[in-house]
Parts: structure tokens; sequence; C-alpha cells
């Protein structure tokens, strides 16, 4: 998968067309950032910041130090992974779980002069096999002032896999060998002297997908935002540009030899929210907001009907919030913070004094249910729920 790096400091000195960088600005670049891959963010305390980032976009923070107050917090504002320096790594481990540190390997340029001398090459080994137990992948950079050509690159990388079985990142200034890194399994972490555009980032994408494996089409997996999967057709590289261009479900039609929109005849239209391509980069997921039904008979999904979950109950609730409804229970008790949260602990006592299985299974529905309301009400959405109790799985 693509890095990306946003660097506060890089953006503000190159800032060419003197716009305003304010943090409204860099949520805005990370929105844009995260339809083709994940962030890593440099050069940043703000927490207020980091929160707004980690909400529109999968983040990854790198940082010069092992400053665990610090990483403790940015992992409960939503950061997926801290990147440490190799030689803080294991002050940081006893504070913190393996499962979320990457641990920076910066290569002295003599390694790239002499990589091939044998004891250079056991010097690199030992810095990983040192602290492969306290991490859980490398991320590896250099000084990118080096300019290194492809061969030296590659034989970097490959003396590198032969001994590291860890996920990769590799540093890729300009995202130059994006498509010879992923072709290795390894995630490129590019970086520029200033904002990349979404033409660049687009290019970026593209490049790395192999249309060549069935004759210039790959299989496009199309799911929507709750990840229920909507249907399979095929991207053409151009059909690809468009959509991403556009943000629109657009795909090249094997049948009728051409590219066409999702939606144009039927009015049920496909907003493209990200695009991830698979680890042998022969595949596409689209991620989409779909508008109607997906399938050409008139269901939701070509896999079947739409599927019941929480959001869909969720949604519900915020619409007879937003327009209440003169019959509606949901319309009435949201109107009173104080009635809902009565609800919640009458409840919440019918589970603790539950009968058999068969009523607790009914009292826990019940419960849900005003956890729900009090939440919309509150406009606390589910997945920041889930985004929460997914931080605290990486706590000791």
């Amino acid at each position: 998968m693509l890095k990306i790096e946003l660097n506060l400091e890089k953006i503000k000195a190159n800032n060419k067309n003197q716009l305003k960088v304010d943090d409204n600005f860099l949520v805005k670049y990370a929105k844009i950032i995260n339809y083709f891959g994940s962030i890593i963010i440099s050069n940043c305390t703000s927490y207020s910041l980091l929160k707004e980032l980690c909400s529109v976009a999968e983040c990854y923070l790198m940082m010069n130090s092992s400053d665990s107050k610090f990483i403790k917090k940015a992992l409960k504002l939503g950061i997926k992974k801290i990147i440490i320096p190799n030689k803080e790594i294991k002050k940081i481990s006893q504070k913190i779980s393996k499962n979320v540190i990457i641990a920076r390997i910066t290569l002295p340029e003599k390694f790239f002069i002499n990589n091939m001398l044998p004891n250079i090459r056991e010097e690199i080994r030992e810095i990983f096999n040192d602290i492969n137990s306290n991490c859980s992948e490398f991320l590896v950079d250099y000084d990118d002032k080096l300019n290194l050509d492809k061969n030296t690159l590659l034989t970097t990388i490959n003396y590198i896999t032969e001994f590291n079985k860890y996920p990769l990142t590799f540093l890729d200034p300009n995202g130059k060998n994006s498509d010879e890194l992923e072709k290795k399994g390894i995630s490129p972490f590019i970086t520029s002297s200033s904002m990349l555009s979404e033409e660049e980032l687009s290019r970026f994408f593209i490049s790395i997908i192999d249309f060549q494996k069935q004759e210039g089409l790959i299989p496009t997996i199309v799911q929507d935002v709750h990840n229920q999967v909507l249907m399979l057709a095929y991207s053409s590289q151009d059909s690809l540009t468009q959509a991403l261009t556009q943000k629109k479900g657009i795909y090249y039609s094997r049948s009728r030899q051409s590219i066409w929109i999702k939606g144009e005849r039927s009015g049920n239209y496909q907003e493209l929210c990200q695009t991830r391509y698979d680890c042998d980069q022969d595949t596409i997921l689209f991620t989409v907001r779909q508008s109607g039904v997906a399938c050409h008979i008139n269901r939701y999904s070509c896999f079947g009907d739409k599927k019941f979950d929480f959001s869909d109950l969720y949604e519900i609730i915020q619409d007879r919030i937003k327009n209440p409804v003169s019959n509606s229970y949901t319309s009435k008790i949201s109107k009173e913070e104080k009635l809902i949260i009565e609800k919640i602990r009458e409840e919440s006592n019918e589970v603790i004094n539950y009968t058999d299985k068969e009523n607790l299974t009914w009292e826990i529905a019940d419960l849900f249910y005003f956890i729900l309301v009090l939440m919309a009400k509150k406009e606390i959405k589910i997945q920041d729920i889930l985004n929460e109790l997914w931080k605290r799985r990486n706590y000791r």
C-alpha cells in the first residue's frame, strides 16, 4: 500500500502559492491522500490536528523521540502505528505494545557505496535482528539527497528481504520506484519537497497496477462504506483514470467494449470514496457510497440483499431525530436527553437481571437501541466507538 508523507514543515516551507496552510487545509489534503493510500505524518505536535487527520484518513506518526506520554495520547487520538528510530525501540517497547511500533532504520551512505562488503552487510543485518522482537514492521529510509539509481536501490532491497520477514516500507522520493517496490511486496513511502497534487497521486497509483496480466483489464471489487461487497467489475487504465478524476464508479464493459459509468441509465450512481490495490497489484478495491441499488436486477448487491447492521439502525435513528415523525417513539424520546438516560439505566438493570438466554438477547437489544439514540443525539458515530475499542487493544 502507498504510504504518503504529510510533513508539516515541508508544506509550510515550500508553499509557493502562498496558500493559507491551517488545520482545515491540511485535513483537506489528508482526505485527498486517503483516496490512494495511508499517511505518514511528521513534525506534528498538535493533538487537535492529529485527531482531525485521523478522522479522515489512516494515519501513521513518525517521531524522532520515544516520548511515551505523547505516543499514548496519539494512539488514543486514532494514530494507527508509531514510527520510531531504531535506537529508541527497546526503550519504548517496554511501555507500548510492539503491535503499534514500526522501527525506522536509516541506512548510512557507506552502505550504498559498499553494500557488497560482508562486514557492511552484517552490520545492517544485526540492526534488524537486534530489534525485530520489539516491533511489528520496519521502515527503511536514507538521505534522499543521495539520489540512488534503481540498481543500487534494488540491490539493497534484495539483500534486506533475504533475512527480514516483517512488513517493510521503503523510502521512495517522488515515487520514482513505487512499482518496483510493490512487486517485491514492499510499501513505498513517497516523499516530496512540496505537496503532491491529486493528479500526481493518481499517477503513482495507476503506475503500480499491473494491467498486463489480463490483457489490459483488472478485476475491480466494489464495496459500500459499510464494507458490504456490491459487485465485481473490470477497469481499464482509462476507466480507472476517469474514476479517480471524477470520484465516481466508472468501469470498462467487456461486452460493450467501452467505458461505462455506474448509474448512467438507472440513476444508481456510486460516489468513489477510496481505492486500494491488492498484494499482487492485479486487483483493485473500490469503496463507494451507493445511491439506490448496485445490481441490475434491482437488488442492493449482486451477491444478495443489503445486510442489516448497527449502521442501518443508526441511520434510521439519525433521520428520526433530524426529521421528526409524529408517531415515532424515537423522535419523541430523543427530544430529551434525560429520558434517554433513564431508559439506558432501566435497560441496564434488566440486562443484569436477565432470566434466560432469550430474555438476555431481548434486553441487550433494547439497551443497544437506547445507546444508539444517545449516540445519534450527541453525534457520536459507530465508527468512533470501533476506533476507540481498536485503540485500547494496543496498550499493555
